[in-house]
């Protein structure tokens, strides 16, 4: 006979009230069990378990040394974690005065002429690698003497500079340099960089970053050198720590000029020697009332800015030569 229906048949099971009162009891011994097993549990959990323990404290230490490291990065400038944008400077980021470079994209750059490069001498048309290295060296000298020589920038004093060019051009660039620039000429500006009165620049000195390249002229004896760079100055502040953007103490000039070296019975004696054909400049985060006399002069010289959206992006033809220079330096016309 089938076990199952024995039990479903037994008189005790048949009775109703037997069988409710069997459910009470087995509600009540459940209900025991799980206090006696929480009890249970209860007393493991007071035991010290070293061996856990142990291994606990070291996980919470390893998670204070982690979370204190990211806490000690995240208080670090964003650059420490990432190199600078190299076409653009924050609008807010530490300025300190021992590293005035920094959160720019002058911060890798050399300091002095060495960030204005040339290829390897070579040859180019009729003009023999010896030449093509003496007009290098002859661009790079007269850059040097206009926008890096304390004798221009905070001596204003010029005549060394245009004792660089040949006779005939030298005429012409002195008139221009006895002139202040107007609205309608660039007057000394045009060929120098002089620091306006009041500013002072900062021992790390200016940097530079681009190149030179050499090509042939028009003519038979010409030797047609581009030079495209871009100068960094960083400014000293007595009241450093009310800057809030390098951008404040740091101005960036941006430069592409076309020299050209003449030689040869093509010209005359005193057409010999370096020209300066033409070229565009820009600058960016300059004192605005300084520009307007043709000086030079730091951001926080300019009254207090409104706040930006955070959208505006600078041309990056301030910083990397590779673009074209901007057409705008940020100040009123």
């Amino acid at each position: 006979m089938d076990e199952d229906n024995l039990l479903d048949s037994h008189p005790d099971l048949m009775d109703p009230d037997w069988r409710k009162h069997a459910q009470t009891d087995a509600w009540l011994g459940a209900k025991k069990d799980r206090k006696q097993l929480r009890k249970q549990q209860k007393r493991r959990r007071s035991r010290k378990p070293r061996g856990r323990w142990w291994m606990l404290g070291v996980f919470v230490a390893i998670l204070a040394v982690t979370t204190a490291a990211i806490v000690l990065v995240g208080r670090r400038p964003a650059p420490d974690a990432a190199p600078p944008n190299p076409t653009s400077v924050p609008d807010v980021a530490p300025v300190d005065l021992a590293r005035p470079y920094a959160h720019t994209p002058a911060d890798t750059w050399p300091k002095g002429l060495d960030g204005i490069t040339a290829p390897a001498a070579a040859a180019v048309g009729a003009a023999k690698a010896e030449a093509v290295a003496d007009a290098y060296a002859k661009v790079k000298q007269v850059i040097s003497a206009a926008h890096l020589d304390p004798a221009v920038l905070t001596g204003h004093d010029t005549k060394a500079y245009a004792a660089l060019f040949a006779p005939d051009d030298r005429e012409q660039i002195a008139v221009e340099l006895a002139k202040k620039r107007t609205k309608d000429e660039g007057g000394f500006a045009a060929y120098v960089t002089e620091i306006a009165d009041g500013y002072h620049l900062l021992d790390a000195g200016p940097r530079t970053f681009g190149t030179l390249a050499a090509h042939p002229g028009a003519k038979a004896g010409e030797l047609v050198v581009d030079a495209k760079y871009v100068i960094a100055y960083a400014f000293d502040d007595v009241h450093p720590e009310g800057l809030t953007s390098p951008a404040e103490i740091v101005t960036f000039q941006r430069l592409d000029e076309t020299y050209v070296i003449r030689s040869g019975s093509n010209f005359t004696k005193s057409s010999q020697g370096l020209w300066l054909e033409g070229g565009s400049s820009a600058f960016s985060a300059v004192g605005c009332a300084a520009a307007q006399d043709g000086y030079l002069a730091p951001g926080y010289a300019n009254p207090p800015a409104p706040p930006t959206t955070g959208d505006d992006q600078d041309a990056p033809g301030y910083y990397d030569p590779k673009y074209p220079v901007p057409t705008l330096d940020g100040c009123p016309a």
